[in-house]
């Protein structure tokens, strides 16, 4: 076996001996890590990945170097001459994830497959895969009771080795079981085929039976459709007929109120064409101009003013000073305004007489009344202004006058009332008074021909197209052919709440229509919703029968499922009892051996597999499980022997045991470590451990050097040579080993073994057992076995025929001597 990067071994080269072989060490010399190795060789599969492939790799290696492992072998070849031939094979891995390489040469082939090499390592060892090989022949002392690793792959490899079949039932039964399970899943997620089936039949006959009973249903829609249809047409014609009716009175009402505005703007028409007679009329009267009146008052007042202040001057001479002059008043802000309105008027008349616009002539109008009441108010605001400008003035030339005397007063006096007497005689009035009145009239009439003119206008309504005499007959023709029209429509026309009552009438007889058609509508709506026909409860009947079918097919071939499977557990039952009977003979006998005789009967279960043993001190079965920690183990390991022997099946793989017996007192220990020597005559034996105390017993021992020592040899590979039984060597050294002090030999001669051929396994429990009492306690110190040079052939032959070479017996003797006096030494034929 060569390692390379794996775990602490840089370079490892091991020479390992076909029957028994000891690789000792102390603790972190990568005992354990070989017997990992040689799982991993066998059983991992080179393209594999995972974690734990990465922490065997040494530390400090390089990120490209994987790990990688290579073994030699040989296998009996029963087909060569006289069945001795031998096939010679080489088996190498590097693990290197998916890109991990293997090779296995045998009987002049390679083979590189993975999984073809898969095969062909467990046909060799006759064990299938990983987990296997680590419940029964890969055996560490912590694991000595896990048997459960590949519990399916275990019972096959039991049935298998007692019916003689080359595949178990676990399969077939796990691929039955799902099989059932897949068929009768009951799950709403995953159903099985029966429930989809169950499920399927019910939405047929539910398909079905809705089916026909929409056909009936179908039926009663089709009619209430029909009656639907008649009623909807009824109420249409109801409809029609209200809705004409209620048409005829609301012409009638629109007639009424055409003619009410036909009379009223034939009574506007009627009142302006008075009113144009009285704006004529006032037309027809002498203008006079407003401005000159004023003008020409204005001074009058002034001169008359002037007249009063002199007069009273010259009566007062030597009266009180002359009072300030008074403010003068503003009018132009009045005379804008009225320039304004002016404006407004002149603009909205414009357009409203252009476009016929009631509107903008009632607003025009409105602004020439505004406009007038403004000027008027302008004018009087400058009449005021101007009289207290002429005040203002008086009191100035009173001022004057005061200064230039008297005569400038009565110069002045005369002058004014001539002034006035003039202006009397203009304006043809004999006084002041009368000359005002004549003002105010003339203002009077001008006010009423403005308002005049805005009343006809505001009448007129911007309507043209004639005199307003025209206008006024058209409008009572037209309010004469309303009447006549009204006349025309009937009784209707004459009853005011006609109307009211036929769109009362019209909303109940439309609300009706609408109930109709509702009701035609969801008579159509369940005849669309309901398209079943009898081909479609027809096909509906067919596939009911065909899901039927179909379920019947399915429930029968659950029913065949569940009695093949009840057949093969039955089938499995017995073969497994045979299997675990016969395994109960094998454990027993060997744990009767490794015990001393206390315990000689166990009893493993069928089905779980679970180890019991008789307990002499309570009569009855005790689980090993409620053994000591030692007992528990040599329970184990006695039953993964004998799982090994049966469940291999004449092929020989390799036992790999990594200090197994920790919890073994030393009796026990010895008779186990006598059991796995004699066990290496069929298998070939690994045994790790850290003592040197069995060292005797192997063909050959390998010594792995320890941490600190194997610093220094890290450059180079560590080998080991096979070297004469019960010798030892260093990994690291081809010199051999002094061996361990021997146990002290009895005085009397050694005796060769001379049992007989049928009983070297009965020789070799007393050997190794020393006798049912006394000897368990008293065996101390590392087992030795020396080569015997005797030249008995004839002995020697016999005990190798027996599976106990000649000088082992004699040495087995030796230490039979040493552990205690015993029975067996007293009786011929057995050493």
């Amino acid at each position: 076996m060569q390692l390379r990067d794996f775990g602490r071994h840089r370079e490892l080269d091991l020479e390992i001996a076909p029957g028994f072989t000891i690789i000792r060490g102390p603790n972190e010399a990568g005992k354990s890590t070989i017997q990992r190795a040689l799982e991993l060789v066998l059983f991992r599969r080179s393209t594999a990945t995972g974690a734990e492939l990465e922490t065997l790799r040494p530390w400090g290696v390089s990120g490209d170097r994987r790990s990688a492992t290579k073994i030699e072998f040989i296998m009996d070849d029963d087909a060569g001459p006289n069945g001795q031939g031998v096939i010679r094979g080489v088996l190498e891995k590097e693990f290197r994830g998916q890109k991990g390489q293997v090779s296995l040469e045998l009987d002049g082939h390679t083979h590189t497959d993975p999984a073809k090499v898969d095969d062909l390592i467990a046909e060799l060892t006759g064990i299938p895969n990983e987990a296997f090989f680590r419940s029964t022949a890969s055996i560490r002392h912590e694991e000595l009771d896990d048997l459960d690793r590949d519990e399916g792959a275990l019972r096959d490899r039991l049935q298998a080795s007692i019916g003689g079949g080359d595949k178990g039932s676990s399969r077939a039964r796990a691929r039955l079981e799902d099989a059932i399970r897949a068929l009768k899943s009951r799950g709403d997620k995953n159903p099985g085929r029966l429930k989809i089936a169950e499920e399927a039949v019910a939405r047929a006959e539910q398909a079905l039976k809705s089916g026909e009973a929409a056909l009936d249903k179908l039926e009663k829609d089709r009619d209430a459709l029909a009656q639907a249809r008649d009623a909807r047409l009824r109420a249409e014609k109801a409809l029609t007929e209200s809705r004409n009716m209620l048409e005829g009175a609301s012409q009638a009402e629109r007639l009424r109120s055409d003619r009410a505005v036909t009379a009223e703007r034939f009574e506007r028409y009627r009142q302006a064409a008075q009113v144009h007679k009285r704006l004529q009329d006032l037309e027809a009267t002498p203008e006079r101009s407003m401005s000159g009146l004023r003008d020409q008052l204005d001074r009058m007042r002034t001169l008359q003013s002037r007249v009063s202040v002199l007069q009273e001057t010259l009566q007062q001479d030597l009266g009180p000073e002359v009072e300030a002059d008074e403010p003068e008043p503003g009018y132009l802000p009045a005379g804008i305004l009225t320039a304004c309105a002016l404006g407004a008027t002149g603009l909205s008349l414009s357009v409203g007489i252009a476009r016929f616009l009631l509107p903008v002539l009632a607003a025009g109008l409105v602004f020439l009344v505004v406009a007038i009441l403004l000027g008027r108010r302008f004018w009087e605001r400058r009449a005021v202004a101007m009289n207290v400008r002429r005040i203002n003035e008086a009191r100035g030339r009173d001022r004057t006058l005061r200064r230039q005397g008297r005569v400038g007063t009565e110069e002045g006096l005369r002058v004014a009332q001539a002034g006035v007497q003039n202006i009397l005689r203009e304006l043809g009035v004999p006084d002041i008074a009368s000359a005002e009145k004549l003002l105010t009239g003339e203002q009077g009439r001008r006010q009423e021909i403005a308002t005049l003119q805005v009343q006809v206008a505001a009448l007129l309504a911007g309507q043209s197209g004639g005199s307003i005499e025209e206008l006024r007959d058209r409008a009572a023709l037209e309010m004469e052919q309303k009447a006549a029209a009204l006349e025309a429509i009937g009784p209707v026309a004459n009853d005011a709440r006609a109307r009211e009552k036929l769109e009362a009438e019209v909303r109940e007889r439309h609300a009706a229509l609408e109930r109709a058609r509702d009701a035609e509508a969801g008579a159509i709506a369940r005849v669309d919703a309901n398209p079943v026909d009898s081909e479609q409860v027809a096909g509906e009947a067919e596939r009911l029968v065909t899901w039927q079918s179909q379920l019947a097919a399915l429930k029968r071939r659950v029913r065949i499922y569940e009695k093949t499977l009840t057949v093969i557990e039955a089938s499995e039952s017995g073969t497994m009892r045979k299997a675990t009977r016969f395994l109960e003979q094998q454990v027993g006998r060997d744990i009767a051996r490794l015990t001393g005789g206390r315990y000689k009967r166990v009893s493993i279960d069928d089905h779980t597999l679970d180890i019991g043993v008789w307990s002499p001190e309570r009569g009855d079965w005790v689980a090993a499980s409620a053994l000591s920690k030692g007992t528990i183990d040599q329970v184990f390991l006695a039953a993964r022997i004998g799982l090994v022997r049966l469940v291999t099946q004449g092929r020989r793989p390799p036992l790999i045991l990594d200090d197994p017996f920790v919890s073994f007192d030393d009796a026990r220990a010895a008779r186990a470590a006598l059991m796995l020597r004699e066990l290496s005559a069929d298998f070939q034996v690994i045994y790790l451990a850290c003592s040197n105390r069995y060292d005797g017993l192997a063909d050959l021992v390998v010594e792995l050097p320890g941490p600190a020592e194997a610093e220094p040899a890290a450059d180079g590979p560590i080998t080991a040579r096979t070297t004469p039984k019960g010798r030892a060597v260093r990994a690291e050294s081809v010199a051999p080993v002094a061996p361990a002090a021997a146990i002290p030999a009895p005085s009397a001669p050694r005796r060769r073994a001379s049992a007989p051929p049928e009983e070297p396994q009965k020789a070799a429990e007393d050997v190794a057992v020393g006798g049912e009492a006394g000897a368990e306690d008293e065996i101390d110190g590392p087992i030795q076995f020396t080569q015997d040079d005797g030249t008995d052939g004839g002995e020697a032959a016999g005990d190798d025929a027996a599976g106990v070479p000649a000088a082992e017996a004699t040495d087995l003797e030796s230490a039979k001597s040493a552990a205690g006096p015993g029975t067996a030494e007293d009786e011929p034929g057995e050493a």
